[in-house]
């Protein structure tokens, strides 16, 4: 199956009703700089395997999903990837960000593959990578250094506002979701003017809501500090290992993440007007199992964002296994993609397979209901 995207022809393949396209560049950018949009091509572009992750170190979560290989590269780490079961029809989208703590994770993982759930319920699931750690939020914005992350998931919510409908998918019924750092990305998609009318439903599974921005002067504080150990133009490895040297800005969290003010960040949530907001929103019953004594980092915002919001459905995942159930544990129920998670230590190998959670996201991206009541009731998958 070939598109025409506004940059070029792409072609996917095909697995029983779902095609995939793999590793669309949606943009390209400059080390510390904001993203441009990506050179034309003429040639029908082979989409049928992943891009690059973005630069990153091991995954400090390892110990609750397992290891991956990162595979990744600075130059084009900028792409997303695409399932669909045809275009004879506009259906809703699923715009999923991944998480990782801001420093680690990729669209293009098997953990991540839409093709199930597009399958499944006729949808179109489209997955992104985008900048981390010192490459996505180092912060010096007089240099074009701004939320550079951030950024980058705009301008692939903007590439799918501009192309889904090339893939079979409805740009007027674009779900934005994503877990942990994903989630948090979301909601503030969903809160700044600049992106907010492009996306109509918000999904936020394990947000660290009690996590604030990161304050300008921090912020500055610690690109100083990172520039005084490493050259900006070093290699990258060199960048990323000059990144375990600074100390985390708050308990849980990383040294570079999103920052008060600049790009996609104009106001943290509890000052935002959320009044409009269409969300589905929870949390695991042991976050805590993957962050020790930070469990209220990721539940103590869940009801303020509900009441705050026009339509609210709230959940807890209480789905237990060796960890019981930690952060994270609920992503292979939403993508079916047990088999990659095989490995993973918050898994038993006869953890039954069932489809409940992901059907309810599903339901929620297709018509903004989950089959629960709404919020301050919680459903709960035990």
């Amino acid at each position: 199956m070939d598109v025409n995207t506004t940059a070029g022809p792409v072609r996917g393949v095909t697995t029983g009703r779902t095609t995939a396209f793999r590793g669309i560049p949606y943009a390209t950018a400059k080390r510390f700089q904001p993203p441009t949009p990506h050179p034309k091509w003429t040639e029908t572009k082979d989409a049928s395997d992943p891009g690059p992750a973005a630069p990153q170190l091991a995954s400090r979560l390892a110990h609750v999903m397992g290891d991956h290989d990162a595979d990744w590269a600075e130059d084009g780490c900028l792409n997303l990837n695409v399932w669909t079961t045809g275009r004879t029809t506009r259906k809703p989208v699923l715009f999923w960000i991944h998480g990782g703590g801001f420093s680690s994770g990729s669209g293009g993982w098997d953990w991540y593959d839409g093709g199930l759930l597009a399958a499944r319920h006729d949808i179109v699931v489209v997955t992104i990578n985008y900048r981390l750690g010192p490459f996505g939020y180092l912060y010096r914005p007089e240099s074009g250094a701004d939320n550079l992350g951030a950024r980058d998931q705009r301008a692939a919510l903007e590439w799918v506002h501009d192309n889904i409908a090339a893939f079979g998918g409805d740009p007027a019924q674009i779900t934005v979701g994503g877990q942990s750092a994903g989630a948090y990305s979301s909601l503030y998609l969903a809160i700044d003017p600049a992106t907010k009318d492009l996306m109509h439903r918000v999904v936020l599974e394990s947000g660290p809501w009690g996590l604030p921005p990161m304050d300008p002067g921090t912020a500055e504080q610690t690109a100083t500090t990172f520039l005084q150990h490493v050259d900006a133009q070093a290699p990258a490895q060199q960048l990323l290992d000059a990144a375990l040297t600074l100390p985390g800005n708050a308990p849980g969290a990383p040294a570079f993440y999103p920052v008060l003010g600049g790009a996609g960040f104009p106001a943290a949530w509890p000052d935002a007007d959320l009044s409009n907001l269409n969300v589905l929103i929870g949390f695991t019953k042991d976050e805590h199992a993957a962050f020790p004594g930070l469990q209220s980092l990721f539940d103590q915002g869940v009801h303020a964002i509900a009441k705050a919001s026009a339509n609210a459905f709230t959940y807890r995942f209480d789905r237990s296994g060796p960890l019981g159930a930690p952060h994270c544990v609920e992503l292979p129920y939403l993508f079916g993609t047990f088999d990659a998670f095989d490995q993973s230590p918050m898994l038993d190998p006869d953890t039954p397979r069932t489809t409940d959670f992901g059907d309810s996201v599903a339901q929620f991206t297709k018509t903004g209901d989950p089959g629960w009541p709404h919020s301050p009731e919680f459903r709960y998958f035990v």
